[in-house]
């Protein structure tokens, strides 16, 4: 792809994608989507914002969107920086990406009152919020690299 942020724009999609298969997976072994699920975030977020409850079908829809944009989002703003990752290892650089989206979503979710406080979360919930954001990091840039070359 000749557009270094069209490439971007659709490696953080694929990126995003690619959570798809990793929410199901991860929702099972919790018993429950964790706090910072797209849908739970949607309802918190939202419900503020129109000053009524979501629905569990309108907290969905409004997941879908809130992934479509923030996915693609953070894919076009590692494209950006990536320029001096992108002769790194493909798991190191991913990785950083995914780093970085943690400590974004980290800061974001209090700040917005997003989520439940993180104090609040389990062991696992911690863990699967590291083990999605490294997948999407990993995805994003493999998928940059194959667009970029």
């Amino acid at each position: 792809m000749r557009n270094p942020y069209a490439a971007a724009y659709v490696a953080g999609a694929v990126g995003t994608g690619a959570l798809g298969a990793l929410v199901a997976v991860r929702n099972a072994s919790l018993g429950r989507p964790p706090p910072y699920s797209a849908r739970n975030i949607a309802r918190h977020v939202l419900s503020r914002l129109f000053g009524r409850k979501l629905s569990r079908r309108e907290a969905a829809d409004w997941a879908f969107a809130l992934r479509a944009g923030y996915g693609p989002l953070l894919g076009m703003g590692w494209g950006l920086v990536r320029r001096r990752t992108s002769k790194w290892s493909l798991p190191h650089s991913g990785v950083l990406l995914g780093l970085g989206v943690l400590a974004f979503e980290r800061m974001a979710f209090p700040l917005f009152k997003a989520t439940a406080s993180e104090s609040s979360w389990t062991r696992e919930e911690h863990a699967w919020l590291f083990a999605q954001t490294a997948l999407f990091g990993v995805v994003t840039e493999a998928t940059m690299r194959w667009l970029t070359k």
